[in-house]
């Protein structure tokens, strides 16, 4: 029989569409009709957003009072008997003696409940104030997070924003076996508790860390961990801060902007992929020593390295280190994505760097900039030979078809031994992407 209301669906497909909505709205959706009345109360999911609840010029502090009264009134009132699959919680709590042990309730309720899913964001500076809000009765610190609360839980995804990870001495590190997933973001950690943290969860696969306050020496020992992020944090001073890497199950690992200046790994035996962006700040002190932990991948990403002299002896250095030969340092590498400006003194370093690549089967070059000047007649003369036995497919993303790339691409061609395709894919024009353009193909 076909279904002509919304409200001769089954109970578990409302449930389901209610699910995609953050708790407040969900709680009017009861609103509509007589048996949407009791819904929400069995939603599996909920979402508060103190954000939703905030129109300034209402002042802050009206605004947060109202948010707590209703997540508390909302688990109060929700049935109890229902599992809760994920809890998302955005909240501003500036006045911290009056909200916290609030905060320590809704959680220990999610937990509680059986939560698989839980996301809690701490966010000081999220909400707009207006003329009317004032700080000065109000107490703000960072919100504890007490590791102690998924002891022994169902939690398997664990989403921690603006807080501080506490984690006593005397805690016990078994009991973190249901922990698969963990993002950690502008969150304050020792580096004590963070070595705790990693090895205790005895199953985690994924970890990200990113914009990560007080500590200095990451040790990352995993024995489950399969993907790890690692990003925002530089320390300016080259002697300061190491990263100590033991995952010999890790697939794929990236760095965006972390810099630190000791690089150390035990084991990376299952190392697939990598993405490094390097700090793009006009310094020339950015660090290539992390792709020393990278010679063994197969697919790899650098974004805003910069291929000049002083980057290339950094590599050279590097690859010197791990192996005895330089020339085969990347020999299992199959696939490479560059950004590059097409500049001259970048093309003659590539052409160097592809010679550590002997096995390369793929070439991705993303073009920036708008360096449109004319090639040099010295580079003309004596231009870079690229090297690579093994290529077969040619990329060129953000292609404008400047005199600089019309060149590498007869370069290319030139040098080509197993080359099949090159393929460039024009830049976007008014947000219209235009069709890709074959350059080369052997097989016509």
């Amino acid at each position: 029989m076909a279904v002509t209301s919304i409200d001769e669906l089954p109970e578990a497909l409302l449930l389901h569409i209610l699910s995609f909505l953050p708790a407040l709205n969900a709680v009017r959706a009861s609103l509509v009709s007589r048996r949407w009345r009791n819904l929400w109360r069995h939603i599996p999911i909920l979402e508060f957003d103190m954000s939703l609840y905030h129109s300034p010029p209402n002042p802050l502090s009206e605004s947060r009072d109202f948010f707590a009264e209703f997540v508390t009134q909302t688990l109060l009132l929700r049935e109890h008997s229902t599992p809760l699959y994920s809890f998302r919680l955005v909240f501003n709590h500036r006045d911290f003696r009056r909200t916290v042990t609030r905060v320590n309730s809704w959680i220990r309720y999610a937990i509680a409940s059986g939560v698989v899913f839980l996301l809690l964001s701490f966010e000081e500076d999220l909400f707009v104030k207006s003329e009317e809000d004032t700080d000065e009765d109000e107490t703000w610190q960072k919100y504890d997070f007490h590791f102690s609360y998924i002891r022994d839980s169902t939690v398997s995804h664990l989403e921690l924003d603006n807080c501080r990870i506490v984690w006593p001495k005397s805690l016990a590190c078994d009991g973190f076996s249901s922990i698969r997933s963990l993002y950690l973001c502008h969150v304050s950690v020792r580096d004590r508790v963070l070595c705790s943290v990693v090895s205790s969860c005895v199953n985690l696969e994924f970890l990200s860390l990113s914009c990560i306050s007080y500590l200095r020496n990451f040790k990352i020992h995993s024995q489950s961990l399969k993907e790890l992020e690692l990003e925002l944090f530089n320390i300016r001073r080259k002697d300061v801060g190491s990263l100590d890497i033991y995952a010999p199950n890790l697939h794929r690992i990236i760095f965006d902007r972390f810099s630190v200046a000791e690089y150390c790994s035990r084991d990376l035996s299952s190392l697939v992929e990598a993405n490094v962006v390097f700090l793009d700040d006009g310094h020339e002190d950015f660090n290539c020593e992390v792709l020393q932990l990278l010679t063994g991948v197969k697919r790899l990403t650098l974004m805003h390295m910069r291929f000049d002299r002083h980057g290339w002896d950094y590599l050279i250095k590097v690859s010197a280190t791990k192996h005895t030969s330089v020339s085969s340092a990347f020999k299992s590498l199959k696939f490479l994505e560059l950004k590059i400006e097409y500049a001259e003194y970048e093309l003659f370093e590539i052409a160097a760097f592809l010679e550590l690549c002997p096995g390369l089967e793929t070439l991705v070059l993303d073009g920036y900039g708008e360096n449109d000047f004319p090639l040099l007649e010295s580079f003309k003369s004596k231009p870079p030979i690229f090297h690579f036995p093994n290529l077969k497919q040619v990329k060129m993303r953000n292609y404008r078809r400047t005199e600089k790339e019309l060149y590498v691409v007869e370069l290319l061609k030139l040098h080509m031994v197993v080359l099949q395709k090159i393929v460039a894919f024009p830049r976007e024009a008014n947000g219209e992407t235009s069709a890709p353009l074959v350059l080369f193909d052997s097989s016509q």
